[in-house]
């Protein structure tokens, strides 16, 4: 992707005009609200919010998916989405909310909202390549929140497990921001109770998956550490790369064979790239001299997801309930 960012002298004079005049402004001229300033620690960084948020800018649907599942649409300015793909129950909501042309938006489309808050799912969002860093957005004086999902980015090796507990974190996080601290309880609670009923007595401990995301000359699957890791150990089955580092490490089909899992999970993309649909993925899979011999495609255990599903968010719980409804369809749970 190219860089968005405006380079012209004039732009910048734009930007810092609009640091002048933005609510989100750390200028001491600006009175807190009652009950603030509201502060979370975020990726090694602090965010503080002196007045309540009332013109946020969300990008990718994670974030605005949660804002929605918060009771926020009506205090949201514009959401980057990559798709129309959305949670059924949050589909008016969705529809109503502004939307911006592209997922990152070029940054003075941003700050032309004068928003008091960002908040992103993926950490591209805060780089010169994708909005604008979270420094810039700081000396702007507009509260930047990244996913702790993210917080090293893509393609950063992973020393954590991802856990629901650390989606729920982010929940109690943006809940706080937003001064709706029992709201984000009762989302939470609500998860929690869907998560622990969906993953209660499955055994699966002989169970292997392989989830793929893309590509079908060398495959992005999923390692140790991101989401579909999280849903396949809340289901009690094992990650056939688990050892690998990455969130979504390049794995070449002869390694794929090599550990022949029980079942493929594929990601159900709308982008029309190479194996991007679900369907363009079992069509390989079937035609392919490799492919064709793997147990799982002998015998057609798939189990399709959406794309969104597969990253960090609240989805994850949906995701769990569909993994285990697939399991128990193919016939691995009594």
């Amino acid at each position: 992707m190219t860089s968005r960012l405006a380079t012209s002298a004039l732009a910048a004079m734009a930007t810092v005009a609009l640091a002048a005049c933005s609510p989100g402004s750390t200028s001491t001229s600006s009175p807190e609200a009652p009950g603030y300033p509201r502060v979370v620690e975020n990726c090694d960084r602090e965010v503080s919010v002196s007045t309540p948020i009332e013109r946020a800018v969300a990008i990718n649907q994670p974030a605005t998916e949660l804002l929605l599942s918060l009771g926020l649409a009506d205090r949201i300015a514009a959401v980057g989405v990559s798709d129309q793909q959305v949670l059924p129950h949050l589909r008016g909501e969705f529809d109503a909310v502004d939307k911006f042309q592209e997922e990152f938006p070029a940054l003075e489309r941003v700050l032309d909202l004068e928003p008091d808050l960002v908040y992103s799912t993926f950490a591209y969002a805060f780089t010169q390549d994708g909005i604008g860093d979270r420094d810039r957005f700081e000396a702007l004086g507009v509260p930047t929140y990244q996913s702790p999902s993210e917080c090293g980015g893509q393609e950063a090796e992973r020393s954590s497990e991802l856990s629901l507990e650390d989606l729920y974190a982010e929940i109690d996080d943006i809940a706080t921001l937003f001064g709706i601290e029992e709201d984000g309880q009762e989302l939470i609670g609500e998860l929690r109770e869907r998560a622990d009923a969906a993953s209660a007595d499955l055994g699966l401990d002989d169970v292997s998956l392989a989830w793929w995301y893309s590509s079908t000359r060398a495959p992005y699957m999923a390692g140790c550490c991101g989401a579909p890791a999280l849903m396949t150990r809340a289901v009690g089955a094992s990650n056939a790369f688990e050892d690998q580092r990455q969130l979504w490490p390049e794995i070449s089909w002869e390694a794929i064979a090599a550990r022949d899992p029980d079942v493929l999970v594929l990601a159900d993309l709308e982008r029309g790239d190479d194996g991007d649909s679900a369907d363009a993925k079992i069509a390989f899979l079937e035609s392919d001299p490799i492919t064709s011999q793997l147990t799982a495609v002998q015998n057609r255990r798939y189990i399709i997801l959406g794309g969104t599903t597969m990253d960090p968010s609240i989805r994850n719980v949906d995701g769990i309930e569909q993994l285990a409804d697939g399991l128990r369809d193919l016939g691995f749970v009594q």
